[in-house]
């Protein structure tokens, strides 16, 4: 075992620079990593699926975060309570994938029913899927 780990001792030293403070590393390896470098140099990389870099790309984040765009929950916020003459209502919440695909998506929320015995305009029944507010009408 003793020579072995000689050897590779040996190979090791053999593939330090000159000053012997880090590995040589194969020129094919050195050259592809320079182009590498080459890329970066104007700033943090860019996630894209396109092979080269242009003025079109921007971070993710800013090409899919609406900063300016109202969050859905105070849109639900601004529907008034909805009015049911009856002492239970059945929500059934279209999710995105029910406007898209129909009946048949199974990704929509699921139906639900709420009593309405003791609920007022001030004091309504939530819907926890969608956000919608009932009271009931009596």
């Amino acid at each position: 075992r003793a020579p072995m780990a000689l050897r590779a001792a040996a190979l090791a030293l053999s593939r330090t620079s000159a000053a012997g403070l880090a590995p040589r590393a194969p020129a094919a390896f050195a050259r592809g990593f320079a182009n590498q470098v080459e890329k970066f140099t104007g700033g943090q990389p860019i996630q894209t699926k396109r092979p080269a870099y242009d003025e079109r790309d921007v971070p993710h984040t800013e090409k899919w975060l609406e900063a300016d765009a109202t969050p859905p929950i105070d849109l639900i916020a601004q529907v008034p309570p909805i009015g049911i003459k009856a002492d239970r209502v059945s929500c059934k919440s279209e999710g995105a994938c029910m406007d898209r695909y129909g009946e048949r998506a199974g990704l929509g929320a699921p139906n639900t029913y709420y009593q309405l015995n003791s609920t007022t305009p001030e004091n309504p029944v939530k819907c926890k899927y969608c956000g919608l507010r009932f009271y009931g009408v009596h």
